[in-house]
C-alpha cells in the first residue's frame, strides 16, 4: 500500500510540474557543398561577409575557411554555416572563382513550444528555422515568403 501511495504521489508531482515553454529557434542558414572540384580548387576558400543589401559595399568580416571531403565521394563540404543576416562572397583561390550568395530567407518557424518537467528538463531542446530561398550568382532558388520547399543546402557543381 505504501508503495502505491508513493508511486501515486510521484506521478501526481510529475504531472503537476509539467509546463509548456516557448523556445526561440536558431537562424535559418545555408550549407554549401562543392561537387566535382579538386582538392586544390577548394582548398582554403576565402569567405567575405557583407551587410545584407545585395550591394557588396559594406564588408563586415572576412575569413579563410576550410572544406572536407564527404566520404569517398567527389563532394567537398564547406565548413562554415551561412546565416540569413548577411550577404556573402565565397572565393576559391585554386580556381579563381567567386560565388555571390545573397537573399538567404528564413521560413516562418521562429519559435517552438516544448513540454518541460522533471524528466524533460534533462534534455536539450533546439529547433532551427529553415531556409526557403537564396540566390547564388543571380540564380534564385526557392521563393521568398513562399514555403515551396526547404533550401538549407546548396550544391555548387563544377
Amino acid at each position: 500500500m505504501r508503495i502505491l501511495y508513493t508511486a501515486g504521489m510521484v506521478l501526481l508531482f510529475c504531472l503537476c510540474s509539467c509546463r509548456t515553454e516557448t523556445i526561440q529557434c536558431g537562424l535559418a542558414g545555408l550549407e554549401v557543398y562543392f561537387v566535382r572540384f579538386t582538392d586544390e580548387e577548394v582548398n582554403k576558400p576565402m569567405l567575405f561577409v557583407y551587410k545584407k543589401d545585395n550591394l557588396f559595399d559594406s564588408l563586415v568580416d572576412s575569413v579563410v575557411t576550410f572544406t572536407k571531403q564527404i566520404g569517398t565521394s567527389d563532394t567537398m563540404q564547406f565548413l562554415h554555416h551561412l546565416d540569413g543576416d548577411h550577404d556573402y562572397k565565397l572565393k576559391l583561390p585554386g580556381s579563381n572563382t567567386v560565388y555571390a550568395i545573397t537573399g538567404i530567407t528564413p521560413g516562418n518557424h521562429y519559435t517552438e513550444k516544448i513540454q518541460t518537467g522533471i524528466v524533460n528538463d534533462m534534455r536539450l531542446y533546439t529547433c532551427t528555422n529553415n531556409t526557403v530561398s537564396y540566390t547564388v550568382n543571380g540564380q534564385q532558388y526557392g521563393q521568398p515568403n513562399v514555403v515551396t520547399g526547404l533550401y538549407n543546402v546548396d550544391y555548387i557543381n563544377k
